[in-house]
């Protein structure tokens, strides 16, 4: 019941929908039987991680979207070695790798004729029944990003290879104006050394080696002198990324104690003692992106506090945390205001004692 199929290798995020379109089934003319099954196993170093089928009623084409099985492909990676490979990176960068998936692809079908169930293995185009699914990475595309995405086949992010300087095609910073960061603060951009990089230091306004001297303005840094906190976030694209925000110098400590009455044993003069029981300690601190351009405010509030990990460096060590933002609506720009824009947040640390 199903011919040859040729496997393409193409790159896909895990989040998005990644959706199989099988065609050219044939069930007979006329149809052998009512019940026309497809079956698709998604499978990741020899292991069934999905396994999806849908009866046809006859239908020569079906599509399957797999993003569940890819998202169980990534259900054993911890982000917490990646974010120990970051801060000990001398750039920032960290470029987490792709998982390679195959497909195996079944008809099922009961012949109305003879009663007899027959179940039939695809193969590809050398006979392989484990058929090239591809590749896929953690994290996905935006509704939005989906929506404005102009041409249908721009879904598959392989075409984006080397596209962004910034910490590899997995960054979702602005590259068309500079990122504000401490004087010592890490930042997720490509490997400065590496060759072909284009990124570019101010003030120093020096090019890198290798640098393509027609483009400067590849992306820019503004390293300031004044005091910033560096954090390390998972970018809805499931990248490590780094960005500096400014402290606004308060912090608080949550103490709550409980006091109980403890009965000592009975004597001849009655006595009893209190016991007090503290609970709490967790740090928070009051925060700001700093002056930002619409752009950088924009990005600040859409991924960096709509991120679901995060991690601050503190007293030489990134330590998780939990950022909340300020307020509930951000103002990121007025048209009739020419000024830049900040966005505040708060920060917890989500360790406590």
């Amino acid at each position: 019941m199903f011919g040859k199929v040729d496997g393409v290798i193409h790159t896909y995020f895990a989040d998005s929908p990644v959706v199989i379109d099988i065609s050219g089934l044939y069930w007979g003319n006329p149809v052998v039987s009512p019940f026309t099954i497809v079956r698709v196993e998604v499978v990741y170093n020899n292991k069934v991680v999905g396994d999806f089928r849908a009866d046809t009623g006859g239908q020569t084409s079906i599509s399957f979207d797999i993003s569940s099985a890819l998202r169980a492909l990534w259900a054993d990676y911890d982000f917490n070695s990646e974010v120990v490979s970051a801060s000990s990176s001398s750039s920032g960068s960290t470029l987490r790798g792709y998982r390679s998936y195959t497909l195996r692809i079944y008809t099922e079908y009961l012949d109305s004729k003879d009663g007899e169930f027959t179940k039939t293995q695809c193969v590809d185009g050398e006979g392989n029944t484990d058929i090239p699914g591809g590749r896929c990475c953690i994290g996905g595309l935006t509704e939005w990003e989906r929506y404005a995405i102009p041409h249908k086949e721009y879904a598959d992010v392989s075409h984006w290879n080397h596209s962004n300087l910034r910490n590899g095609d997995a960054s979702t910073k602005p590259t068309s104006s500079p990122e504000r960061v401490g004087s010592q603060s890490p930042t997720s951009w490509v490997d400065l050394h590496e060759t072909g990089t284009r990124s570019v230091f101010y003030p120093a306004n020096t090019l890198t080696p290798g640098a393509d001297s027609e483009n400067p303005h590849a992306p820019l840094v503004l390293r300031d002198s004044i005091p910033y906190v560096d954090f390390l976030f998972v970018n809805r694209r499931g990248a490590v990324e780094t960005c500096s925000g400014q402290t606004k110098e308060n912090m608080n400590i949550s103490v709550e104690t409980q006091q109980y009455a403890h009965v000592e044993r009975p004597t001849f003069q009655p006595s009893r003692s209190l016991l007090a029981i503290a609970k709490g300690g967790r740090r928070s601190w009051g925060m700001s992106s700093g002056r930002q351009t619409r752009e950088w405010a924009e990005w600040w509030t859409l991924e960096f506090l709509m991120a679901r990990k995060w991690w601050m460096k503190y007293q030489g060590s990134f330590v998780p945390v939990i950022v909340e933002p300020a307020k509930k609506s951000n103002g990121i720009y007025d048209k009739a205001k020419q000024q830049m824009a900040s966005v505040e947040f708060t920060v917890t640390l989500a360790l406590e004692g």
